[in-house]
């Protein structure tokens, strides 16, 4: 109590000792004008330690008029080091200066000396407020006097803090140890200039966080923040990380995060990623991203990174850029952003954003005239500048040329396009295919369109209506394929490594036969590799000419184009009687439905080699048998269905031409 009443003699002092320059403070502008005026004008030398004294503040709304006891000190990092400078104030009292949203003593004077617009501040607040950040900071435009000097335009804003109107988390004191109350509120910034005596701590990914609320903190409560802070930057950096449940997604508020990722490219900020807030409520498992913050050399106004027009903040901005790099390999995020995007573009962002920056011209016309005044650096580089004009509005239209090209560069880079998507599990179906190598897109082709057996196979242009280039493929096991010519009625055949293949006669045992058609990379590719060997087909040396040996080579089907082919479906395959003399036939399969063992009887006007291949509906090869006599002599066949599940299946006989008849099988339950 007797500090009190200490504190209260001393205000009342004070407003006596100033109450004699109230009177005669005038208005400099159409803006409001902060007079502030320190005990006996003392100088305002350091960052940490406030002087006592006065504000008066005159405003043609006499609702913000005001007088009270303040105190004030320097601010920023590398601003404060220039000549005109930043400062934060606390008011005796509680107030919402210039009727702001804000009950609140500690408030900000941003003085943009090197941003010669004087707005690029306002203006990232003002997109903050389009993208729907939970928390925009305030902001008017002022007029400043300090100890009776006139020192410029000031940007009035909300300081950086938690409470009522701000950062709107709870406040914890330092005997919270206990959930629920020690999970919130926090408010971080990931900080480049993050050093003692501030509470700071470093992420297990090196990354330095200032603690600014609470700012008193016990072990337990840093312990928590950086205990989670972690968990999510694990979760992040996981193998799972894309994953809605067990990744990143499931910790962070989504819609702060890509909103303020967006902010960040939109403005052109280049210490977006070095200065970031975020902050964490209490018994709310998300992460939130935001305010934005600080930004008079964004919007092409640093000269270390040259023209940064088009060029993108995750890229070039200054370090760290971890997690924005790490989150942009999400597919998901990439469209999430994509869309936002979409929707605030088509909302005339231009127009809203250029219409601001004219009408915040006219409002600071007066104002930056005396500015420039007093500060004569209009076309003199003093900070990061990137480009200088010799008046204010020249200075004003490029920051609208530059938000029109930097919105037309985003709408390119932002687009999002549909990944391609993994090659598909290759399905057969009655077609013929022709096989073409994806790096020379020739076809598999038989050596001068022989039909002779042993002969080779080759690579050549494809070439329409060539049968010789037209393969029937038959799945004979899970996963194993018979590749069969349609001109010759072989089959493709393996001959050991770095050597021609070959065709022979269709062997149902013969595993050099036998191939896997397995899906590589994207846009339905396969590699071809052999049962018996483990070869793959390849297109030997690469070569682009007609007639270049297809081989057998060590396998590698995911790294050599050589290895890689495309199926391109063309003719279907003959599923009923044709013209050949073979299938005028009638096929009988009984009995049908059957449980145990079927027969099959045709007949046919001529004999010639067959092959019979029972398939599940899936194209399993339940049964193949291969039979060299089928005519009208012929008895029949038995089958046993031993090992048949109850189902559907499909009967085919093939001749040696590669034509086929089909018929459905109905295995019953026993």
């Amino acid at each position: 109590m007797p500090n009190m009443k200490k504190y209260t003699l001393l205000s009342i002092f004070l407003l006596t000792f100033f109450s004699a320059l109230i009177f005669a403070q005038v208005q400099k502008s159409n803006l409001p004008t902060f007079f502030i005026t320190t005990l006996n004008s003392q100088p305002v030398v350091d960052k940490d330690n406030y002087l006592m004294g006065n504000i008066v503040v005159k405003s043609s709304d006499s609702t913000e008029n005001l007088s009270m006891v303040t105190q004030i000190k320097g601010r920023g990092n590398s601003t404060w080091g220039l000549s005109k400078k930043p400062y934060r104030i606390k008011l005796n009292s509680k107030t919402k200066l210039l009727n702001l949203p804000a009950k609140a003593k500690s408030w900000v004077l941003l003085a943009n000396y090197g941003d010669k617009t004087l707005m690029r501040n306002a203006l990232a607040l003002k997109i903050s407020s389009l993208l729907g950040l939970e928390f925009t900071p305030s902001a008017r435009f002022v007029d400043l006097v300090l100890n009776g000097t006139y020192l410029g335009n000031y940007l009035l804003t909300d300081q950086m803090e938690a409470g009522p109107g701000r950062v709107n988390i709870d406040i914890q004191d330092s005997t919270v140890i206990n959930e629920p109350d020690i999970t919130g509120g926090y408010f971080l910034e990931l900080d480049g200039f993050a050093s003692d005596p501030d509470i700071w701590f470093a992420s297990g990914k090196g990354l330095k966080m200032t603690v600014h609320s609470p700012d008193v903190m016990n072990k337990a409560q840093l312990a928590y923040i950086q205990n989670y802070i972690n968990g999510f930057e694990n979760a992040l950096f996981s193998t799972n990380f894309k994953d809605p449940v067990k990744g990143y997604r499931a910790i962070v508020d989504t819609t702060s995060l890509i909103n303020w990722y967006i902010g960040c490219e939109l403005t052109g900020n280049s210490d977006s990623f070095w200065s970031t807030y975020i902050y964490k409520k209490r018994s709310d498992d998300k992460l939130y991203f935001g305010p934005m913050w600080d930004y008079d050399i964004a919007f092409n106004n640093d000269s270390r990174l040259g023209d940064a027009t088009t060029k993108l903040m995750r890229e070039s901005a200054f370090d760290p850029r971890t997690w924005i790099n790490q989150l942009w390999l999400d597919d998901w995020f990439r469209e999430a952003v994509w869309r936002r995007w979409q929707k605030l573009n088509g909302a005339d962002l231009l127009g809203t954003l250029t219409t601001f920056i004219d009408q915040t011209s006219t409002l600071l016309n007066v104002s930056q005239q005396l500015n420039f005044q007093t500060w004569n650096v209009l076309n003199t580089k003093v900070y990061m500048e990137q480009n200088l004009f010799t008046t204010y509005s020249a200075g004003v239209d490029y920051l609208k040329t530059y938000m029109g090209s930097r919105i037309n560069f985003l709408n390119t880079s932002f687009a999002y396009t549909e990944p391609p998507k993994p090659s598909e599990p290759f399905v057969v179906s009655n077609n013929y295919y022709i096989i073409l190598n994806k790096g020379t897109n020739n076809a598999i082709d038989i050596n001068q369109s022989s039909v002779a057996s042993n002969a080779t196979l080759v690579l050549w242009t494809p070439i329409k209506d060539d049968n010789s280039q037209l393969w029937q493929i038959i799945q004979v096991g899970d996963g194993l394929y018979n590749i069969i010519n349609k001109n010759s009625g072989l089959a493709m055949t393996g001959n050991g490594y770095y050597k021609n293949l070959i065709q022979t006669p269709v062997n149902s045992t013969n595993n050099a036969q036998k191939w896997s058609i397995t899906p590589v990379l994207t846009g339905n590719i396969y590699g071809i590799v052999n049962l018996k060997s483990g070869y793959a087909i390849d297109n030997s040396g690469g070569g682009f000419a007609n007639g270049t040996s297809a081989i057998e080579y060590s396998k590698d089907i995911t790294g050599n184009v050589n290895q890689q082919w495309y199926f391109q479906k063309v003719d279907v395959v003959s599923t009923g009687l044709s013209q050949s003399d073979y299938l005028q036939q009638k096929i009988e399969i009984f009995p049908n439905p059957a449980t145990d063992k079927i027969k099959i009887k045709f007949t046919n006007k001529e004999s010639q080699p067959s092959t019979i291949t029972i398939l599940s509906i899936t194209g399993i090869a339940k049964y193949q048998a291969q039979i060299n006599n089928l005519n009208s002599g012929n008895e029949g066949i038995d089958i046993s269905l031993s090992g048949f599940e109850p189902g559907v299946y499909f009967v085919c006989v093939m001749n040696s031409q590669g034509e086929q008849v089909v018929r459905k099988l109905i295995v019953a339950q026993p």
